[in-house]
């Protein structure tokens, strides 16, 4: 996508407007890497915003149900792709062991690919039966192809944090963003229907694998000098907590929010989904904005605090948690408020329900926005803490999504009944993280100590 005429300058232009826009940046690495990724998904946020309105006149609303569909298979799977060792990426002082770890996510990236390949090909139409999702079946085999294209990125990505290599994530996330859209706009106007989504869907999940290669390759060479089946099985080892717990914890965590999309197409259909699809999409533009971009940064600072000063981190947390309510509420809250009238004007008649979705998705919204940034149990050493919060949570909203199905709730109703059910469990994940800082402050110990 990369080489298609004119996308490496209108890219470069993009680059060159958030660079000066930034390069005053705070000091403090937290917030010098929420400045840097956060500008540039910025950026890329700007891209889907202006691409949005065109794609949804291109796709009908069962189109975009079906990317949902597939959307959320993909996110599910990517969570044990690598099972969870990215995690670890940042962790170890020496570069030669997280080179290891590295390499060991690629392995098993690839080994769980293939294995799911194998599963596919077998029990695939049994399985799609099975959970009513007969339309994805014709592209099932995209789901392969997008799991190891995100895959790869996302360890690539944690190797970036780790090396705090923020313009370069805010490279590849631009790449994304336009190769993705551009991707959307050129199979639609092809009338390729759904294919064309989920195509510019895996564009834009493998467009800056690229990018970060090229990087290890110029600055991180000799760190990867070292790799040996004895180091893999090392840290394979050192750090299994993360396969064992937060793998688990991640995975119920992943299904708890992709459970909306697999019920609504149950209990209501593909239009549903998409209306659905289309106002989580735009309700999760601010939250990637700043609350993503705080996550990565927030990743770093907590590790390097849980090695070094323990003390400062219940400060961190407070003070960092605090000023996202103070963003997330009056932003995400007009969001809500003024879907309804604006969505039918910008994406088109057919789109009036998904602004009534924001209503109540603005409830999951919020609380996302200020509790999942700050959220690290398993940098706290709690990694069995956040597994058995996610085995609540994923239960709570699928009891919650079969009352409303007994009672033959409305789709309004019932996202509203989910959002009040996320947003207690999201507080309820607020208090964990804090009781988690406070025992490690007192003399308990992290699994990276």
């Amino acid at each position: 996508m990369s080489k298609l005429p004119g996308f490496e300058k209108l890219r470069n232009i993009f680059l060159q407007i958030g660079y000066r826009q930034y390069s005053s940046a705070m000091s403090s690495p937290l917030w010098k890497g929420v400045v840097v990724i956060g500008g540039g998904t910025a950026l890329a946020q700007g891209i889907t915003i202006i691409s949005t309105p065109i794609i949804t006149r291109l796709y009908i609303p069962s189109d975009f149900g079906l990317l949902g569909i597939y959307s959320s298979i993909l996110t599910i799977l990517l969570v044990i792709a690598s099972l969870r060792y990215e995690y670890a990426i940042p962790v170890p002082k020496d570069s030669s062991r997280a080179a290891n770890i590295l390499i060991l996510c690629l392995m098993i990236i690839t080994g769980v690919t293939g294995i799911l390949c194998i599963s596919f090909l077998l029990i695939g139409s049994r399985i799609a039966e099975m959970l009513d999702l007969q339309d994805l079946l014709p592209y099932s085999w995209l789901v392969l192809v997008g799991l190891l294209g995100a895959g790869i990125y996302q360890a690539l990505n944690y190797w970036a944090i780790r090396q705090r290599d923020y313009p370069r994530i805010t490279r590849t996330k631009i790449n994304q963003s336009l190769g993705g859209s551009l991707s959307k706009i050129l199979f639609g106007l092809l009338s390729l229907g759904p294919l064309g989504l989920i195509l510019g869907h895996i564009v834009s999940n493998v467009a800056g694998i690229y990018t970060f290669i090229k990087a290890i390759v110029k600055k991180d060479r000799d760190a990867f000098g070292d790799i040996s089946v004895i180091g893999i099985k090392s840290v394979a080892q050192d750090y299994r907590s993360f396969p064992m717990y937060t793998a688990p914890a991640t995975l119920l965590f992943a299904v708890s929010l992709q459970i909306p999309v697999f019920m609504l197409t149950v209990m209501y259909g593909l239009d549903v989904v998409g209306w659905y699809t289309l106002a989580h999409q735009m309700l999760a533009l601010p939250v990637a904005l700043i609350s993503g971009s705080m996550a990565q940064a927030f990743y770093g600072e907590a590790a390097k605090g849980v090695r070094e000063s323990p003390e400062i981190l219940r400060r961190l947390y407070l003070d960092t948690t605090k000023k996202l309510a103070l963003i997330g509420i009056p932003l995400l809250g007009m969001i809500a408020i003024i879907a309804p009238w604006i969505f039918p004007i910008v994406f088109g008649s057919a789109w009036e329900e998904a602004g009534l979705f924001c209503l109540p998705l603005a409830l999951v919204a919020v609380s996302q926005f200020i509790v999942t940034p700050t959220s690290k149990l398993a940098v706290y050493g709690f990694n069995h803490w956040d597994l058995y919060f996610n085995c609540a949570r994923t239960v709570m909203v699928f009891g919650g999504f079969y009352f409303a199905s007994m009672f033959n709730f409305g789709p309004l109703v019932t996202l509203t009944l989910y959002g009040a059910i996320m947003a207690v469990m999201y507080f309820v994940l607020y208090l964990l993280n804090l009781c988690a800082i406070d025992r490690l402050h007192l003399g308990g110990r992290s699994c990276f100590q």
